[in-house]
């Protein structure tokens, strides 16, 4: 038996990317036990106790699909210093674009000189569906694997001070070698 690509997703929340209202199609997204419990597994933290995103789901110059919105995440996850479980808020925005995969809009043209200019603060290049629908779980997930802290750690937690550079006990002058070699040589000129 084939595995089901669809079974394998954490979140699953297929769209309709043909006949989609002008001004835009409401989705209220709540996720039920099963996908926040899959959502903490593929994350690699201890739970998401809560997700829900709103969003709008409108054409985007003539084929593609601009979803706009809202995700808010309550997730917890371990101190990287006592491992105690770390309550954490994600509130992020959804701002993401879907075009088809032969459209001409979803590729890259490199310039002429052989260097390519990505501007960092730009939008983004639009991600790419296949068929007729579009799978926003896997957006949405991304979207809360970022906006999670990289260093999450329990309230008062920190770290001990080290110096990994002690400064010696006293300054010695880098000339101090070559004034021993100096009192060590005899004077010629005596």
């Amino acid at each position: 038996m084939t595995p089901n690509p669809q079974s394998a997703a954490a979140i699953n929340l297929m769209i309709s990317a043909i006949k989609l209202p002008r001004d835009g199609m409401p989705i209220a997204f709540k996720a039920d036990e099963r996908e926040r419990k899959a959502l903490a597994e593929q994350l690699n933290i201890p739970a998401v106790e809560r997700l829900k995103a709103t969003l709008r789901v409108a054409p985007w110059r003539g084929d593609g699909v601009k979803v706009t919105g809202s995700l808010t995440a309550d997730v917890v996850q371990s101190c990287v210093v006592t491992l105690e479980p770390v309550r954490q808020r994600v509130e992020e925005p959804v701002e993401l674009v879907f075009v088809p995969e032969r459209s001409k809009l979803a590729r890259i043209v490199p310039p002429q000189e052989n260097e390519l200019f990505i501007d960092p603060e730009g939008a983004d290049i639009p991600d790419v569906f296949s068929g007729d629908r579009i799978d926003l779980g896997s957006a949405l997930a991304e979207i809360v694997a970022l906006g999670l802290d990289p260093y999450p750690r329990a309230a008062g937690v920190g770290y001990a001070e080290v110096d990994t550079d002690p400064a010696p006990e006293a300054t010695v002058s880098p000339f101090a070698a070559l004034g021993a070699l100096r009192k060590e040589k005899p004077d010629d000129h005596s």
